[in-house]
């Protein structure tokens, strides 16, 4: 049993959350998925983030996050840098609460993401090859223009938000004892893991990530934050590194997750093509790492070991061998049909 470290974020500001974002945000559906369950010998939900509005679980931080702030300072604005989901999810809430919103992107964001910002209203500034070069123009405009920077990931607000997940899961489906979670700067999976801790300290906290410039495995990993290189990736929404003065979310993960599998960039794209086939979902690479694990839990090449907890070299076939249910945060669709088109194509086998 983990115990929870006293974080400044807890599970009352978590249920705070989620009364303040309804309306905002959308209460998602956990869908069995009767093919994943048969494959891996007991049953196994997916929690379907991709019918948010705008498409990711990115819209309930945000929704908090701006929700959270005086009026007086809301109505100045809002600023981010986003890999293109958190994004989207700043764009639509304030144009739902009539604010001014800029959003800077770095040249690797997806045109499909680049263009969904833009239809939400939502000013963009694409700077730097990378989110770091992206991070520093945003911060620079807050501070210029008077205007809220909204951390994708490292913000109290934004990991309450996230943290919603894990509440709705839950309820919905109490015999749950493993959750599988994508990992990229960790604000996801640092909600879901702080409120899960809270109502259930036995879960298991699985995370997943692409094995091209993991920041978030590879700074516990090296117990300290680590640069890491941005590398294209199907996974695009889990790139980028965590700055050095992250405040909440590297702590969460490396305290409260039990292990970070890293997917190849051949099981992403297995993993997608199977949510397509299998479950009838289109999912970007970032939101179907999680069913990528449990295609082949036993023969994941890149795991590593974290702390005395992690799986080590084992995949996840230890946990699919419990005895209760999983359940697999599905993050987000934000893809564009035609590379999914391509990779159905190119993976009739699956």
């Amino acid at each position: 049993m983990t115990e929870i470290p006293p974080f400044p974020i807890t599970i009352d500001d978590i249920r705070a959350a989620h009364a303040r974002i309804r309306g905002l945000a959308a209460e998602t559906p956990l869908k069995p998925s009767y093919t994943l369950s048969e494959r891996v010998g007991r049953p196994v939900h997916l929690k379907l983030e991709t019918t948010q509005p705008t498409g990711a679980f990115k819209l309930r931080g945000a929704a908090n996050a701006v929700l959270s702030l005086p009026e007086s300072v809301r109505q100045r604005g809002v600023v981010t840098m986003s890999s293109g989901n958190h994004g989207q999810a700043l764009a639509y809430v304030a144009r739902t609460l009539g604010i001014p919103a800029i959003i800077c992107l770095s040249e690797q964001v997806p045109e499909i993401k680049v263009d969904g910002i833009r239809r939400r209203g939502a000013e963009v500034r694409i700077t730097g090859h990378d989110q770091d070069s992206a991070t520093e123009h945003a911060l620079t405009l807050a501070a210029e223009l008077g205007m809220t920077y909204v951390s994708p990931f490292d913000d109290a607000a934004v990991i309450a938000g996230q943290g919603t997940i894990a509440l709705e899961i839950l309820e919905q489906a109490p015999a749950v004892d493993t959750l599988i979670v994508p990992v990229s700067g960790g604000g996801l999976m640092g909600g879901i893991a702080l409120a899960a801790r809270a109502l259930r300290p036995s879960i298991r906290l699985l995370g997943v990530s692409q094995a091209l410039g993991p920041a978030m495995h590879d700074s516990i990993r090296a117990g300290r934050i680590v640069a890491v290189e941005e590398e294209p990736s199907l996974a695009d929404a889990l790139q980028g590194g965590i700055p050095f003065d992250n405040r909440f979310t590297y702590a969460l993960c490396r305290d409260l997750v039990d292990d970070i599998t890293l997917l190849s960039e051949e099981q992403i794209a297995r993993a997608m093509v199977y949510a397509f086939v299998h479950e009838r979902l289109v999912l970007e690479g970032g939101g179907a790492v999680g069913i990528g694990a449990l295609l082949d839990p036993t023969s994941v090449p890149a795991n590593r070991r974290l702390g005395d907890r992690g799986l080590g070299d084992r995949g996840l076939g230890d946990d699919v061998r419990r005895s209760g249910e999983i359940a697999v945060v599905v993050s987000g669709d934000n893809v564009d049909p035609r590379r999914l088109a391509g990779l159905v194509a190119d993976h009739a086998d699956v």
